[in-house]
């Protein structure tokens, strides 16, 4: 576990072994959520990696109409 002060604007440093873990670079787009009180933040990835990510995890036995529903599930608007 790593304990980090939050500073005055309100920010946090993410440590670098963490972004190299999980690929992120400056410029990248989080996207930040609560869940049971809890902060979490996950690298916003594009469509075609998330439509590419749903139609592996459905080896073909998913519709369009699914992969919309998923696809506005877990990252809004698609």
């Amino acid at each position: 576990m790593i304990s980090k002060t939050v500073l005055a604007k309100g920010q946090i440093v993410i440590p670098k072994t963490i972004r190299d873990l999980l690929g992120i670079n400056v410029g990248d787009e989080l996207i930040i959520d609560v869940e049971d009180g809890k902060i979490i933040l996950s690298k916003k990835r594009d469509v075609v990696d998330v439509f590419s990510q749903v139609c592996k995890e459905g080896a073909g036995k998913i519709s369009m109409k699914e992969i919309k529903r998923e696809l506005e599930a877990r990252y809004g608007e698609a």
